[in-house]
């Protein structure tokens, strides 16, 4: 018997479901202009989330939490998911929900004790003011007995989720409170306070700009500290960092060999000293910001010769410490990566497909089996948080991994292997499991000087496309912003059979992305020419015929691959070792490259992509940005 069930006894026959969701959710996350910004907006709502939580489980024990699975009382998750559902006696539910609530109200009167900790002797009790708190607390609970926890759980479980969507759907919204005094920069809603913000920005001056101005919310979240909410920091300030990462990476790993790193190290140790903040931050591993105006503007550093020459110095040091290792400056793009499963609010209300294609017999949605789901996502997110972090692997920064949701930010390097990886690491869990999940994912390069809340929103956009163009969704939309405003989309599925290689069950397409773009990263003697894909772009008009009976597009196949083969011939070293590369089980690697163009191209295989031609075209357009990068496909 269910471990939940045999406790609950204990209580009575009578109980509630209750399903509760805390929010607001992306407006509060994504109100950000720096990464920290949203780091901290992020942990905040998870903690918000657990401190409502927790009055359940010190009362009940943590099997009363169905879902999410949570290890240990005093596990505070990072990326705890902001909807929950639990099991209490039918005569405690008023003062649960009760106690529930002050342990939110609680939580935000702490968050704001702590920053009033740090502000100015002319700012004390500011945040004592009782700002008010962002967060609010929405719940629907459902009686239910012992023996239909035990006979009848799926019933149960669809009746609580009906009732809290026409929640969602009454949801009381507050009107803005205030005057026509100037709103924040940054959540463009709530005024900014006047009497205490000039000191503020002035000892706060590292995390403040000059010209930013932030309501008493998004200047909590800029002033909390990590550790006062126990959570680790984070070796991201900006988005900057991100971008940085490996070779930043690179020159910790050879200050000890290169003197020409040590003089640049000693340099930036300098600059720190001067201006206040002693990270190597992102921006000094960019000649263009190496400079008195960006410090200025930044740091509201006063004009010196001494730091001019001081600048002008480690411009010239960084050069030869990339020389040194022989590497180029690293791109100014980025990777936003937002994953989102597919269909799991039906996966989690017991309209679960198996592997063998079946569908799981209601009898077979047991309470048990759903803390299982509960299990497998909580492994699930914690895996690719990891993997994420991991310098070896993704080196990026994780804003959250729930399980079925992702938000992290990486370098382009390692984006497209660390994509891949996650979503491996996704449904492989619940292959585990016997049962089939998909996940679906949005993928944004972005110059880091973009404003960070159009590339949030450009990673929900994409997530959403990729969902909408397929039937069954397992796909994922990589959206290039270019930083002179131009925007490719490229949407495609995470693998393609393709018929010409039969010997292999299925052909990952980021790696065949992946593969492309280091051919013509290549050494001089091996190299694929970028000319390849902008004369192959030329003409890949002719090989498209309209008919005008059906309205449909078709590709020439043979006259596809037989101006496939010439270009190459004539864009690539005869002599190249890339002609006799072999990718697996004797297939050669071009041979792979070519038999995947051929399918993406063809509209008659992908006949749920409106404008095949034009994706196809994105595709390339997509692999000539990162060829422009220097970015090698992660296998350099």
């Amino acid at each position: 018997m269910n471990e939940l069930i045999e406790q609950m006894k204990n209580y009575g026959n009578e109980f509630y479901l209750l399903r509760v969701s805390i929010g607001p959710v992306q407006e509060f996350i994504s109100e950000s202009r720096k990464t920290r910004d949203l780091y901290i907006g992020s942990r905040l709502l998870s903690l918000a989330t657990f401190k409502t939580m927790r009055p359940i489980f010190d009362a009940y024990g943590l099997e009363a939490i169905i879902y999410p699975h949570i290890k240990s009382s005093k596990e505070r998750l990072s990326s705890l998911p902001n909807i929950y559902m639990a099991v209490i006696p039918k005569s405690k539910l008023d003062e649960m929900l009760s106690r529930m609530k002050n342990g939110l109200n609680n939580f935000w009167d702490e968050v704001q004790q702590k920053v009033n900790e740090n502000l100015p002797l002319d700012c004390k009790g500011y945040y004592g003011q009782k700002i008010r708190s962002p967060f609010y607390m929405n719940w629907v609970a459902v009686p239910v007995t012992i023996e239909e926890l035990n006979n009848t759980y799926k019933p149960k479980v669809k009746e609580i989720i009906h009732f809290f969507n026409e929640r969602k759907v009454t949801r009381t919204f507050d009107s803005w409170e205030g005057s026509y005094v100037q709103k924040c920069n940054q959540c463009g809603h709530r005024e900014y306070s006047p009497e205490i913000y000039l000191s503020i920005q002035k000892k706060f001056k590292n995390r403040i700009r000059e010209n930013e101005i932030l309501c008493s919310v998004c200047l909590l979240k800029r002033l909390l500290n990590p550790k006062d909410i126990d959570v680790p920091d984070q070796k991201f300030d900006s988005v900057m960092d991100v971008s940085a990462a490996i070779a930043k990476k690179l020159m910790e790993k050879g200050k000890k060999e290169k003197h020409e790193i040590k003089e640049f190290t000693d340099n930036v140790d300098r600059i720190g000293k001067m201006i206040g903040n002693t990270q190597k931050n992102g921006e000094y591993y960019y000649e263009d910001y190496l400079n008195y105006d960006f410090f200025k503007k930044e740091y509201g550093i006063a004009d010196d010769p001494e730091f001019r020459e001081l600048c002008d110095d480690t411009k010239y040091k960084l050069r030869a410490a990339y020389e040194s290792l022989g590497i180029k400056e690293p791109s100014k793009y980025y990777s936003i990566l937002m994953m989102d499963g597919d269909n799991m609010g039906k996966l989690m209300s017991g309209d679960v497909k198996l592997t063998s294609g079946e569908v799981l017999k209601d009898t077979n949605f047991t309470l048990d089996f759903q803390k299982k789901l509960s299990e497998i996502l909580s492994y699930t997110g914690s895996n690719t948080s990891e993997l994420i972090k991991n310098q070896d692997e993704g080196n990026g920064l994780c804003v959250y991994s729930g399980g079925d949701d992702l938000l992290a930010f990486l370098p382009l390097e390692t984006s497209l292997s660390t994509t891949n990886k996650s979503r491996s690491c996704f449904i492989d869990e619940f292959r585990k499991s016997n049962i089939k999940q998909t996940f679906s994912a949005g993928i944004v390069l972005l110059h880091h000087k973009d404003p960070l809340r159009r590339g949030l929103e450009d990673a929900r956009q994409s997530v959403e496309k990729a969902k909408g163009v397929f039937k069954d969704k397992d796909a994922f939309c990589i959206t290039l912003r270019l930083f002179s405003g131009s925007v490719v989309a490229w949407i495609y599925k995470w693998e393609i059979n393709v018929p010409n290689l039969q010997e292999l069950d299925s052909i990952k397409v980021l790696d065949v992305l992946r593969y492309f773009v280091s051919f013509m990263l290549e050494d001089s003697e091996n190299k694929l020419s970028p000319s390849f894909v902008r004369d192959f772009m030329e003409e890949l008009t002719s090989f498209y015929k309209y008919n005008e009976n059906k309205s449909t597009w078709s590709l020439n196949e043979k006259m596809f691959k037989s101006e496939f083969w010439r270009l190459l011939k004539r864009h690539m070293p005869s002599e190249s070792k890339l002609w006799k590369e072999e990718f697996r089980d004797g297939i050669l690697t071009l041979d792979l490259i070519a038999e995947s163009f051929v399918y993406m191209a063809d509209p008659e295989k992908n006949k749920q992509v409106k404008h095949t031609k034009e994706n196809f075209e994105n595709f390339l357009q997509i692999a000539l940005f990162l060829v422009r990068e220097q970015i090698g496909g992660d296998f350099k």
